[in-house]
């Protein structure tokens, strides 16, 4: 692993939206992800638990009486509506009761939500993302991350999106300036 971080002491994982809408075969933005994504989130989560750290999972839902801008011209309005069960994060992810759920509006995680403030409150300086869409919530957040001051490593086989040529694109693209890029095992072997 090529990285420039040197400690995860003060980490926080971010989950961005692992909800039905994108992960559901019968939802219209099915992502249909490699098999070992949601294992490799599950062990990140688990880890992250056991070590006392926080983890931040985001969902991604529009409220149906406000306008959807940006992300409704883009979309067509065919987006998950807050309340509906496409909106909902997948059963198998499961956030504890004191861990944070954030609602999101558009790509990225701290666009008008309270996220830079809970993790700056909890002491975070790097944050560690996986989820999906690679290309889009994930890599818009990462960027934002960046520009908000925190180390960011993204967990490359923990995210997804429609194909591996985004995927890989949205990598390369963090590895040159945003962020630092790693793996599962090698995330879980420096947690350990």
């Amino acid at each position: 692993m090529n990285t420039k971080f040197h400690t995860l002491n003060n980490s926080a994982l971010l989950v961005i939206d692992m909800q039905r809408y994108f992960l559901a075969p019968e939802e219209r933005a099915f992502l249909d992800p490699p098999r070992e994504l949601i294992p490799n989130i599950l062990s990140l989560i688990s880890t992250f638990r056991k070590c006392n750290r926080p983890t931040v999972f985001t969902r991604h839902a529009h409220k149906k009486d406000e306008p959807t801008g940006q992300m409704g011209r883009w979309w067509n309005d065919e987006l998950p509506w807050d309340g509906d069960e496409d909106s909902e994060i997948i059963k198998e992810i499961n956030p504890t009761a004191d861990e944070v759920v954030i609602t999101k509006s558009c790509y990225s995680a701290f666009e008008n939500t309270e996220l830079d403030k809970a993790l700056k409150k909890q002491g975070v300086d790097t944050v560690l993302l996986c989820g999906v869409m690679t290309n889009l919530c994930v890599e818009t957040s990462a960027r934002h991350a960046f520009m908000k001051g925190f180390q960011v490593v993204v967990v490359e086989d923990a995210c997804a999106t429609k194909n591996m040529d985004y995927h890989k694109a949205s990598i390369l693209n963090l590895s040159y300036g945003f962020a630092d890029i790693s793996i599962t095992a090698d995330i879980l072997k420096i947690l350990k």
